[in-house]
């Protein structure tokens, strides 16, 4: 068996160490906490999968009341849900009868065992971020892995619209290579995640998803620029570029 596919399938099975997700343990606002996380982190955290939920659930399972999240009713009068980060809801996780907006200002989302709850923005809770980390150095897409395993958490996966903006504003504080390397590896049938995220959320470029790419074609990479910035692309997994890790 190919060394580098055995590597990633043992990456695979460790993959519940991951996380892009901080706890912090003060109370604050949904403001306060949402300029918290943007100035210390990336922003409030959003919540895409089912997996993301299992993980806040995970890392909060001593707290006993509702912690915000970046969950926050649209401004525009629309009353839909939005990311703090940008972009809509894709999937929710409301509780039984929520959003119930009982007090008529409940206008931020925060969670409690696994379910969301509408809350008023003036709340004082604990909160979660989410982190990216952009890495500018030179790496082949297996050496970009191992350092964020070593100095971070894992190899960035990109699970929404809103997790793309996000790690879109941290590589526009860095000079980066014009695609980065993010955690998207061809293992033999699929595209897949390496900290096991589900592939709920494709972004491919103009060229689509490549159903059975080259040999070295099997590792993804982010493009930072241009008319398709945010669009993922096969790559040589040999090239040196930046990365972003969580």
């Amino acid at each position: 068996m190919d060394p580098i596919f055995t590597f990633i399938l043992l990456l695979l099975n460790l993959s519940g160490t991951f996380t892009k997700y901080i706890y912090i343990d003060d109370k604050m606002d949904w403001h306060r906490a949402q300029s918290y996380c943007q100035q210390n982190y990336t922003d409030l955290a959003p919540v895409s999968t089912e997996k993301d939920v299992n993980k806040i659930q995970e890392l909060s399972s001593n707290v006993n009341h509702h912690i915000w999240i970046g969950l926050v009713r649209d401004s525009s009068g629309s009353g839909n849900w939005m990311w703090s980060g940008g972009g809509a809801v894709s999937r929710d996780f409301w509780a039984e009868h929520q959003p119930d907006n009982c007090q008529g200002n409940e206008d931020g989302g925060c969670v409690l065992n696994n379910t969301w709850y509408d809350a008023a923005l003036w709340y004082q809770t604990t909160f979660f971020c989410y982190s990216a980390e952009v890495v500018t150095e030179e790496k082949t897409w297996e050496e970009a892995l191992e350092y964020c395993r070593q100095h971070h958490k894992h190899l960035a996966s990109v699970a929404s619209e809103t997790e793309t903006l996000l790690i879109q504003r941290e590589l526009s504080k860095h000079n980066t290579t014009e695609h980065v390397w993010i955690g998207l590896r061809f293992l033999p049938g699929n595209w897949l995640w390496v900290d096991g995220q589900e592939m709920d959320y494709e972004a491919w470029g103009q060229g689509g998803k490549p159903i059975c790419p080259q040999p070295k074609m099997k590792c993804g990479a982010l493009q930072v620029t241009g008319a398709n910035k945010g669009a993922w692309e096969a790559h040589d997994c040999e090239e040196r570029l930046h990365f972003v890790c969580y």
